[in-house]
């Protein structure tokens, strides 16, 4: 039988791996979206 140590490891483990990959995908969108904000705000200044 497995330490509780062990177990919460495991859970730990399980959990972080597919967050990697949404925390990537929302950091290029909160990048795309400051891109933008910052297009709109040159516009309105002309």
């Amino acid at each position: 039988m497995a330490g509780n140590r062990k177990k919460t490891e495991a859970i730990r483990d399980r959990k972080t791996k597919p967050n990697k990959g949404n925390l990537k995908k929302n950091l290029a969108r909160i990048q795309r979206n400051t891109q933008r904000l910052k297009e709109l705000a040159s516009e309105s200044e002309t």
